[in-house]
């Protein structure tokens, strides 16, 4: 299951303390196996620059509830399998501090009905309460007069664009990635999105498509003036 993990993962050691200089935060992390071939790490906070006590507990339980949530889908990963290999493995990733948002990212391997999927998973936190910030709000709060199409699944944590904000993360990326790939475009167009903020753009992840898997790579809208 360890060879499925995306290369970007950073290896921590379980409970040593982690500072990300970056952004003024310090955290734990811890390696939880709670059950045969699943691998979790669960994150807490010590200090973020910005936010009281308080305001820490409320993240650090949102995201011990998130751990709790991953473990129940590896319970179900496993009975997917029905007797063949299987694995769940999410790793933390990063985390990003910008004005009013905290960005939990992971990064998922798993092999649930018989063929690898590679995803991110990501949890934002506004600044300074604290406050859990699902992803189709943090949408809302970034470009409140756009529309999301409704979402063809039952995770919360996806969002859709239209055919206008489609077009605008193609733009926005062209300009700021190097890697971009033209052939992404349909594809982009059609995704679903996991979406976290980095500094003042907001970040957007497709869900993995086996046959258009080299277009799945980190996007951006930079936001209205």
């Amino acid at each position: 299951m360890r060879a499925l993990a995306l290369t970007a993962c950073v290896a921590m050691s379980s409970w040593v303390l982690q500072a990300q200089s970056a952004t003024n935060t310090s955290y734990k992390v811890r390696d939880s196996k709670p059950m045969k071939d699943v691998s979790i790490q669960i994150v807490s906070f010590d200090a973020i620059t910005g936010l009281n006590k308080n305001a820490i507990k409320k993240i650090n339980t949102a995201l011990t509830a998130t751990a709790a949530t991953f473990e129940k889908e590896a319970k179900e990963c496993s009975a997917y399998a029905q007797g063949r290999l299987w694995g769940y493995e999410l790793t933390l990733e990063k985390v990003l501090l910008s004005e009013k948002y905290l960005s939990v990212v992971f990064a998922k391997s798993t092999v649930c009905a018989g063929s690898p999927d590679l995803e991110k998973e990501a949890r934002v936190f506004s600044i300074p309460t604290g406050n859990l910030v699902p992803a189709r709000v943090l949408f809302k709060q970034m470009f409140p007069t756009t529309k999301l199409l409704s979402s063809t699944s039952s995770n919360k944590e996806l969002i859709r664009l239209d055919e206008e904000m489609g077009e605008t993360l193609i733009n926005d990326s062209k300009e700021v990635f190097a890697t971009y790939d033209s052939e992404c475009e349909f594809y982009l167009k059609h995704a679903s999105y996991r979406i976290w903020m980095d500094g003042k753009n907001l970040i957007l992840f497709p869900e993995f498509i086996q046959p258009a898997s080299f277009c799945q790579k980190e996007y951006l809208i930079r936001p209205e003036e």
